[in-house]
């Protein structure tokens, strides 16, 4: 009997290991493999980094180009060789952890053991808290630039953003310019209309297909940079000046709202609560300049245009942005087709590593795998 089970067992594991071949010298097993070698370097609580044992190190390159606002920083991450490579321009947007973030560093290793290139946009303005209408040019400029590398094939280019950067990169990826090149976006936590985001912060409330439900937990983050686009938006110093110190600075300003113009009236009512319906009437009483911003940056007004195949992830209970805005971009998308979206329970906005039992991490970083195998698979 010992015999016989010896043999058996030899079978099975001979079975098994041509199994392996044959799934690796398939595409769809290569890239499952390299989707699971991802996940491992990018969750915390998985303990083994195997990615980073079976891979070469990976080339990182830091550029400076001046912009009107200040130094932008471009990081490129890139396997190693001549290529051509499969690539990735990734936008984080608003980053208050800066260029030397070691989750973008892990990611952008991560994205390059699996065989691509990635380039992170850093801008100035959204380093200082604020969105800008002018990096949807730069981002149009540097996917022209990426394909040009001469280690990038320029067929294989895709776009990848982070909160509000996922949101603006959205809008450069619909631009004419390039939404004929671009092969994929990739969009985690995003908004789909910078209005709508306002009015959840304002009213701290979360709403989606008629029905409403309190936003608790707010991070400190949305807030500030949703106090300064109203406070600068305002038209004279003065006003600016007032309620900057009173819901930036959070000084006790005693302020007549019967003194302030109609726009930093909605801006200060704005910025003190109110509720769903009466902050959408506020949000109409900004500056136009505001109005004009809010349509520039918002992918409700652009998304229509996109070429690229959609990939979406959120954060179920995200406090930076909800995840109703996410589903009323697929909702938009619907007749499209070709978008792939998948929500988390065990990411911090778009940081993984929320503490979940053991069984959810296992379906979380299942989720994770088959989203990245999504992404994977455009960069084959």
């Amino acid at each position: 009997m010992g015999s016989r089970w010896r043999k058996l067992a030899l079978a099975l594991l001979t079975m098994v290991a041509l199994g392996l071949v044959l799934l690796a010298a398939l595409p769809q097993g290569r890239t499952g493999v390299r989707s699971a070698l991802f996940v491992t370097q990018v969750v915390p609580a998985i303990p083994l980094e195997v990615q980073s044992w079976v891979t070469p190190e990976p080339i990182m390159e830091r550029k400076m180009f001046p912009t009107p606002d200040g130094d932008g920083i471009i990081d490129i991450y890139r396997p190693p060789g001549d290529g051509p490579h499969s690539a990735i321009l990734l936008f984080p947007g608003v980053a208050p952890a800066g260029e030397d973030d070691p989750r973008v560093s892990n990611l952008g290793e991560a994205l390059a053991r699996s065989g691509s290139v990635a380039m992170f946009y850093w801008s100035p303005v959204e380093l200082n808290l604020r969105i800008s209408a002018d990096d949807v040019d730069r981002l149009v400029q540097l996917f022209k630039e990426m394909r040009q590398l001469p280690y990038v094939d320029p067929d294989k280019v895709g776009m990848a953003g982070f909160s509000v950067g996922a949101s603006i990169g959205m809008v450069a990826a619909s631009r004419d310019e390039i939404r004929h090149d671009v092969t994929f976006f990739n969009a985690f936590g995003p908004y789909f209309d910078l209005r709508d985001l306002m009015i959840a912060l304002s009213s701290e409330t979360r709403f989606y297909h008629g029905e409403t439900r309190p936003w608790q937990d707010i991070d400190w983050l949305s807030h500030e940079v949703f106090a300064l686009q109203l406070v600068e938006s305002l038209e004279t110093a003065e006003e600016r000046g007032l309620l900057r110190r009173r819901f930036v600075e959070d000084e006790p300003v005693e302020i007549d709202q019967g003194e302030l113009s109609p726009e930093a009236r909605a801006a200060y009512r704005l910025l003190d609560g109110l509720s769903v319906d009466k902050a959408r009437e506020a949000t109409w009483q900004l500056p136009e300049s505001l109005h004009e911003k809010i349509v520039k940056v918002s992918p409700r007004y652009h998304v229509h245009r996109m070429e690229a195949r959609l990939l979406i992830m959120h954060d179920r209970e995200d406090r930076h942005i909800p995840a109703e805005e996410s589903r009323r971009l697929v909702d938009a998308l619907e007749e499209r087709g070709d978008v792939y979206y998948t929500e988390f329970s065990f990411f911090d906005h778009v940081t993984p590593g929320e503490t979940v039992s053991p069984p959810e991490l296992v379906v979380e970083a299942g989720k994770l795998f088959l989203h990245m195998y999504n992404i994977l698979w455009e960069l084959r």
